[in-house]
C-alpha cells in the first residue's frame, strides 16, 4: 500500500531547500516528488501535512544502545574516572538478557527523537542486533574490542568482533550493517589494531573508533608514543581505510589536515564531551579543512539521552559560544551533519529526501507553541523544536512511530523490563 504525504514543508536537496510538496511513497522507496497535487490511488494511505516538516531521518553516528541501562548511574565525574571505577565495573556484570531490554529501551528513545539510523558499538552484540531486528531501524553494528594484546585475549576478542560481522551484514533485510571497532588507541595495542585492519579490509567493512577524546589521552599518546592519537593510526595504517572516528576533541592543525587528507569521518558528541568535561571539538575548523562532520549523541550513561535534535542545538550553540562567532555552524549545516553527513560516513542509508531514495522520514510538528511562528523551519527545528514534536518516523516505508506512538515497540512492557533489571544496579 503507497502512502502519500500532502501539503508538507520538506527539506530536500540536503539541507538547502525548504518547500511545500506532495510525495509519494511507493514500497520502500520514495517515488514521486512534486509541488503540484498528486492523485490518489485506491488503497493509499494520506497523511494531511500541514503544519508538519518532514526531513531525512537522523543519523546517530555513534552510539552504546544498551548504556541507557546506566543513565544517571555515576554523573559529574571525568572521563577516565567515570569509565574505570564505575561503567566498566557494572558492564563485566552484564548478562545478555539486560543488554537486550536496554537496547530496546534505548531505541524506542532513539525512534521518539527522530533517529532512523545508529552506529553501536557494543559487547553481547547479538542481543543488541536482535532488537534492532525486531524494532525495524537500520544500524551499523559493531563489537568493541579492548585488547592491549594480540595474546589469547586479543584473539579472542577479534574472533568476536568477526562473529559480529558474519552475523549480522545485511541482516533485517539489508537494513543492518556491521563495522570492526577497536575501541581506542590507548586499550588496543598495535598488533590489535593491525589485526583489525586486516579483518576490516577482508571484509570490506569500517572501522568504528574512539578517538583523541580527553586532553589525557592526547597527552599519554605523545608521552609513550612521541605521537598524537590520530598520526598514532596513521602509522598503524588504519586511516588507509575507511573509519568513523568518534569525538576527536582535541586535534591541531596537523591532526585536522591529517583527518582531511584521509577522508576520516569523524562523529561530534558535543553533549557528552561538556557532561564529561573533555572540552569542544574544533567543528568549524575541521568543516573548513574539509572533514566530514557528523553527529552522534555518545551512549546516554555519558549523555543521559539519546535525543539527536537536542544533539544538534548544542552542536550548534557551543561553537558559536566557543568562537564567539553567531555565524558559525548555522542551522542548515548542523542539519545536514545530523543526516546526510551521518548516512555518508556511515556509506549505508538514504541521504535525503528524493525520487529514488529510501523512505527513511521523520515528521515534526512546528505548530505548536515553542516553534510559532515558523519563518525558517530548519531554524525551528534546530533552535526551538523537541523531540516530542515528532509525531511520526519510518524506515524504507515502514511507520515506526505513527501519531506519536511506537509501532514496534511494547513501550510498556520495556519499560517494566528495564525498571527490574536495573534494581540491581541501585545502591
Amino acid at each position: 500500500m503507497g502512502i502519500v504525504l500532502r501539503n508538507i514543508t520538506a527539506v530536500i536537496d540536503g539541507a538547502t531547500v525548504v518547500k511545500t510538496i506532495n510525495l509519494r511513497i511507493d514500497g520502500k522507496r520514495i517515488s514521486t516528488i512534486s509541488e503540484d497535487p498528486l492523485p490518489i490511488n485506491p488503497g493509499e494511505a494520506v497523511i494531511e501535512g500541514e503544519g508538519k516538516l518532514a526531513i531525512p531521518g537522523l543519523v546517530n553516528a555513534h552510539s552504546h544502545l544498551p548504556m541507557v541501562l546506566f543513565r544517571g548511574l555515576a554523573d559529574d565525574l571525568p572521563l577516565r574516572t567515570w569509565l574505570e571505577d564505575h561503567i566498566w565495573p557494572v558492564e563485566r556484570e552484564l548478562s545478555p538478557k539486560e543488554v537486550y531490554w536496554a537496547s530496546l529501551l534505548g531505541l524506542a528513545e532513539m525512534i521518539r527523537a527522530g533517529t532512523t539510523m545508529c552506529a553501536d558499538m557494543y559487547f553481547y552484540t547479538n542481543e543488541v542486533g536482535r532488537a534492532v531486528e525486531e524494532v525495524g531501524l537500520r544500524a551499523v553494528l559493531s563489537y568493541g574490542v579492548v585488547a592491549p594484546k594480540l595474546d589469547a585475549h586479543g584473539k579472542a576478542e577479534l574472533k568476536k568482533a568477526e562473529a559480529v560481522i558474519t552475523r549480522w551484514e545485511g541482516a533485517g533485510d539489508g537494513r543492518i550493517k556491521t563495522a570492526l571497532s577497536p575501541h581506542a588507541v590507548y586499550t588496543c595495542g598495535e598488533e590489535v589494531w593491525k589485526a583489525a585492519i586486516e579483518l576490516a579490509q577482508k571484509y570490506e567493512v569500517i572501522l568504528h573508533t574512539h578517538l583523541a577524546e580527553t586532553r589525557e589521552e592526547v597527552e599519554q599518546c605523545r608521552a609513550q608514543r612521541g605521537l598524537s592519537p590520530v598520526a598514532t593510526l596513521d602509522r598503524f595504517g588504519a586511516l588507509s581505510i575507511p573509519v568513523l572516528a568518534a569525538h576527536c576533541v582535541h586535534v591541531d592543525k596537523d591532526d585536522i589536515h591529517l583527518l582531511a587528507e584521509r577522508e576520516v569521518s569523524v562523529v561530534h558528541c558535543p553533549k557528552s564531551n561538556a557532561k564529561l568535561g573533555s572540552g569542544i571539538a574544533p567543528i568549524a575548523a575541521m568543516q573548513k579543512a574539509g572533514v566530514m562532520v557528523a553527529l552522534g549523541t555518545d551512549g546516554a550513561a555519558a549523555n543521559n539521552s539519546l535525543d539527536m535534535i537536542e544533539e544538534m542545538r548544542m552542536a550548534a550553540l557551543l561553537q558559536k559560544v566557543s568562537s564567539e562567532d553567531p555565524t558559525v555552524l548555522p542551522a542548515r549545516e548542523v542539519a545536514l551533519m545530523a543526516t546526510q553527513a551521518g548516512a555518508k560516513a556511515l556509506r549505508t542509508g538514504a541521504q535525503g529526501l528524493a525520487v529514488g531514495q529510501d523512505a527513511d522520514i521523520v515528521l515534526v510538528d512546528l505548530d505548536c507553541v515553542r516553534t510559532l511562528p515558523v519563518y525558517d523551519p530548519l531554524s525551528a527545528l534546530v533552535y526551538a523544536a523537541h523531540s516530542q514534536d515528532i509525531t511520526d518516523v519510518m524506515v524504507a516505508g515502514r511507520f515506526l512511530l505513527r501519531d506519536r506512538e511506537l509501532v514496534t515497540i511494547d513501550e510498556e512492557k520495556v519499560k517494566q523490563e528495564v525498571k527490574r533489571l536495573s534494581k540491581r544496579y541501585t545502591n
